[in-house]
């Protein structure tokens, strides 16, 4: 018996076809523009922990277990946004 193996990103996937590039732990990441920190962070195998986050429903808050540190002025992912999980 085998089981499916399905990445769960933590939001919907954005339909912009703007992409955007972020940094992340250091790491950069090329998105269409509005995805969340949380799914770029997927796309580099960098899982940001979660409860509340899945790919069927919208972004809402409510555990606020996702937190992560944004260099400058936080608004939907932005080119050049730089993200860091842990604070040094």
């Amino acid at each position: 018996m085998s089981l499916i193996k399905e990445i769960d990103f933590g939001t919907p996937a954005s339909k912009s076809e703007s992409l955007v590039t972020l940094t992340i732990d250091g790491k950069e990441v090329t998105v269409p523009e509005g995805t969340s920190i949380m799914r770029a962070a997927m796309h580099l195998d960098v899982a940001i922990p979660k409860l509340c986050a899945s790919d069927n429903i919208k972004s809402f808050g409510s555990c606020r277990l996702c937190l992560v540190e944004i260099e400058g002025k936080y608004c939907p992912t932005t080119i050049k946004m730089r993200i860091q999980r842990q604070s040094g």
